[in-house]
């Protein structure tokens, strides 16, 4: 095979997966749609930054959540007690530990698949769905 066809190649294949490029920290931030596993009902927007986020509902109600990076791709949340009155159940979840997002797998340009569970309790609180970055 000649040097210039191997190149062609390489450069078509590399614009066919450029998707591969992205990864954890592009999700760190921003608006995102939070959908159900198979992406088609979206249950809230969030706003995140590098240390809270806040979830609103079709409704309009927020919830206020502050957030510790634990590695590149997973993170600690609890809701936050300083903007909103916490429920005996918000407190539970804060009192097990809190919450861990694990960010799994880049599935596009703008999603990116999750998994998250309160800490101490994985195997009973188990839900898995799609952030989708939005302007």
């Amino acid at each position: 095979m000649n040097i210039k066809l191997i190149s062609t190649i390489l450069i078509i294949f590399s614009l066919f997966n450029s998707d591969s490029n992205l990864s954890c920290e592009d999700f760190k931030k921003g608006s995102f749609h939070v959908k159900e596993p198979n992406g088609t009902e979206i249950y809230y927007t969030l706003e995140r930054d590098e240390n809270s986020q806040i979830e609103t509902n079709m409704f309009g109600d927020k919830v206020y959540y502050t957030i510790k990076w634990i590695n590149e791709c997973s993170y600690l949340q609890k809701f936050d007690k300083t903007k909103m009155e916490l429920t005996d159940e918000m407190k539970m979840v804060n009192g097990d530990g809190g919450m861990i997002i694990e960010l799994l797998e880049v599935k596009n340009d703008s999603t990116i698949i999750f998994q998250s569970y309160v800490k101490n309790f994985k195997d009973l609180s188990l839900i898995k769905g799609e952030f989708s970055k939005f302007d």
